[in-house]
């Protein structure tokens, strides 16, 4: 292991807000062919999302998109664009245009949901000790 945390011939991670795990039904709506695609988010950040598709994704990077999903009993509609694609079914894409409201919303959520994996973490430790 490199003295940055990265293995060896890993490229190391660009992105400037930490992700976290969720599971979330999201609805993908392709604004230049008028099409919608769903899936699931995998992955959440204040910068963007990680989500996998029921239905191949044939588009290339920076293609616009809204994306619609609810977390928490929170609904978000948030401007985006694809900003990497893993295989025809997992696609990375960044947030654009959000409002100070969306923004504030997303990170409250985003800060409960790092509180919840931190209790977490802890109790699993605990179990350990205790084994």
């Amino acid at each position: 292991m490199e003295a940055n945390g990265n293995e060896p011939n890993q490229k190391p991670d660009r992105r400037s807000q930490p992700r976290f795990a969720v599971d979330a039904r999201v609805t993908v709506y392709l604004l230049k062919v008028a099409a919608a695609l769903r899936g699931q988010i995998l992955e959440l950040s204040l910068g963007g999302c990680r989500i996998r598709t029921v239905q191949p994704l044939s588009v290339g990077i920076y293609c616009r998109v809204e994306l619609e999903f609810t977390l928490e009993g929170i609904p978000f509609r948030l401007a985006g664009v694809t900003q990497s694609i893993h295989d025809r079914h997992t696609v990375g894409f960044r947030f654009l245009d959000m409002s100070e409201r969306k923004r504030a919303q997303l990170t409250e959520l985003i800060e409960e949901i790092c509180a919840a994996d931190a209790e977490k973490n802890t109790r699993h430790q605990a179990a350990d000790r205790e084994a």
